[in-house]
């Protein structure tokens, strides 16, 4: 079986007329006004592919007051598809893995001193380097 479920916008003021149109269409099993993006929702369902995109473009398109449509199609094929499951990141880094070390001259490249005219604080490089450095420890060292 097949199911779409179609959100549908439709001129100010037309919801009701729109949403007795489309309860009297074949195929149609569910109907219902929202409020937000979309003015109605409805569920078309058949057997046949093509009887579901025969009542949405042949029959709920062609609908007085209907300004757009989006169609979202449900196959009973999808459904019974294994999905893929993302592969969870451990919490704890087996300790075969070491943590990364940091790029070689790291510290060369703290020690230079910050001739940038933007810095005010003479130490700027310093604190810098020890703040990285904490960061480091506390996150690849300390356990």
């Amino acid at each position: 079986m097949e199911r779409a479920y179609v959100l549908i916008n439709c001129d100010l003021g037309t919801e009701k007329f729109v949403i007795d149109e489309i309860k009297n269409l074949t195929n149609v099993r569910e109907v219902y006004g929202t409020w937000g993006p979309y003015d109605v929702i409805a569920t078309v369902e058949s057997n046949k592919p093509e009887m579901v995109t025969q009542t949405v473009i042949g029959k709920i398109r062609k609908l007085d007051h209907i300004r757009s449509t989006c169609t979202l199609i449900e196959t009973e094929e999808g459904v019974k598809k294994d999905m893929m499951k993302a592969e969870l990141i451990p919490d704890i880094i087996p300790e075969e893995k070491k943590p990364l070390e940091p790029p070689s001259g790291m510290d060369e490249e703290f020690d230079q001193e910050d001739n940038d005219e933007d810095y005010d604080d003479k130490n700027y490089s310093t604190k810098k380097k020890k703040h990285y450095t904490d960061v480091y420890k506390k996150r690849y060292r300390e356990k």
